[in-house]
């Protein structure tokens, strides 16, 4: 019986492969998929709760915004307010009052904020 010598190489287009196909060859690593998967997918979510934590926060701000800047224009004021000028609003038990005095000389009515127009026609607080 013949002992049968096994070939070096397992295929015959050796030199045209893009990796060792020959039995001394670098043993083939397959890359770590799923922890790349699992690495990705836990920052991409991070990400993206960050960024909903962010648009939640400007909804927020931006339903305040429009909650006060109602509350002013239906507020009684006999004046033409000024943009970028600061103005009070009190409440006076029935309806709300928008005024020039500072709550410091004026304790008449309950003090709601002071606010400032804007010039896109919005009413923002002044803290």
């Amino acid at each position: 019986m013949q002992n049968k010598k096994k070939p070096d190489n397992v295929t015959e287009d050796a030199n045209i492969l893009p990796y060792g196909s020959n039995v001394s060859a670098p043993a083939i690593v397959l890359p770590d998929v799923g922890g790349f998967k699992t690495g990705r997918g836990i920052e991409a979510k991070h990400y993206l709760e960050s960024k909903l934590d962010e648009i939640k926060e400007e909804y927020y701000r931006l339903a305040k915004l429009a909650e006060d800047t109602q509350k002013i224009y239906q507020a009684k004021f006999n004046f033409v307010p000024i943009v970028g000028e600061t103005y009070h609003l009190y409440n006076t038990g029935t309806d709300y009052i928008l005024s020039l005095i500072e709550p410091e000389r004026w304790n008449r009515y309950e003090f709601l904020g002071s606010y400032r127009l804007e010039t896109d026609s919005v009413w923002k607080e002044i803290k």
